[in-house]
């Protein structure tokens, strides 16, 4: 679908990002106009226990992730708003609080937007800010280390609570029902790692897309020593008969940034991640051999492109 609508388009002059980024770069001045547009779908995108406030916020949150995966710090946003007809006040005071709850987490704006009736709430954000330089998905080199700036697997297993089909402590539901209902791109250690990556994008989508995505657009493969997941995921799973993996792999909804960088800089990047107050791991490399796998001494199982996909 998406090949053919930009088979249709005109194409772009030189300065602006190739589209298929995270983000979309338009010259101005010096630097760059770097603009995200994400849509927040209730069908799709909100579980039945999100209240509208928590919805205006995840939606802000979404093109957040983007911005610090790219290293860009945002400075305002739009928002369109569908609404069913007879939306109680209550709800339209609930998705204000939300949007102010981001304007005060992140540092961002509400510069405007529109409204529209729909069948159901649609959220559609567009963030604005500046730049000098992107860190694109592609840039990836063979030798580059792998790194993420968090655990996997909390928000599939969150929504396996909400829906009422797992068990487990109180600790962990709190924690994977948190990470879905209030999901914080942690924008700070975005921009702190930005300058070491040679290239990144959110996670949002799910690991295993993100890793199949950067090496494509890269031109090359990965191969990982270790597997990110979020404490208490593996138990979660093992609880629930579960594929423990596939949580980390194929989840999505972690708005963790996944990049790489050179082996030197690797030091001087953590250092950088800890004083944002993060925590920045290393989970594989680079290869030159086009593919994504998961290595276990001298034995290597492949790690499928899996994730969400719209329309599948």
């Amino acid at each position: 679908m998406i090949r053919t609508i930009l088979s249709g388009a005109k194409g772009l002059p030189r300065g602006y990002m190739k589209v298929g980024d995270d983000v979309a770069v338009v010259p101005a001045g010096r630097g760059g106009l770097v603009v995200k547009v994400d849509m927040l779908v209730e069908g799709t995108d909100m579980p039945k226990k999100m209240t509208y406030r928590q919805a205006a916020r995840k939606a802000v949150a979404m093109c957040v992730s983007d911005f610090a995966a790219k290293g860009v710090r945002p400075d305002s946003f739009m928002v369109s708003l569908g609404l069913r007809r007879g939306t109680s006040g209550a709800d339209v005071a609930g998705l204000a609080r939300g949007f102010r709850d981001a304007e005060e987490e992140w540092g961002v704006k509400l510069v405007g937007g529109d409204t529209n009736e729909s069948k159901e709430l649609v959220v559609d954000c567009v963030m604005l800010g500046f730049a000098e330089r992107v860190v694109e998905r592609r840039g990836a080199k063979p030798g580059d280390l792998l790194v993420v700036t968090g655990g996997f697997g909390l928000p599939p297993a969150g929504l396996r609570i909400l829906s009422g089909r797992a068990r487990c402590s109180a600790s962990f539901r709190e924690r994977a029902v948190g990470s879905v209902l209030s999901p914080s791109p942690a924008l700070g250690v975005g921009l702190a790692l930005a300058p070491y990556l040679t290239s990144s994008m959110d996670s949002s989508d799910g690991l295993a897309r993100c890793l199949h995505t950067i090496g494509a657009m890269s031109r090359v493969g990965f191969e990982l020593n270790s597997i990110p997941a979020s404490s208490g995921v593996s138990l979660f799973a093992r609880e629930n008969g579960l594929n423990y993996e596939r949580l980390v792999w194929a989840g999505g909804e972690e708005y963790i940034v996944v990049g790489t960088t050179g082996r030197r800089r690797l030091p001087a990047a953590r250092r950088a991640v800890g004083r944002a107050g993060g925590t920045l791991l290393v989970i594989g490399k680079a290869t030159g051999e086009r593919k994504v796998v998961l290595r276990r001494g001298r034995a290597e199982k492949p790690i499928p492109d899996e994730g969400w996909t719209h329309l599948d």
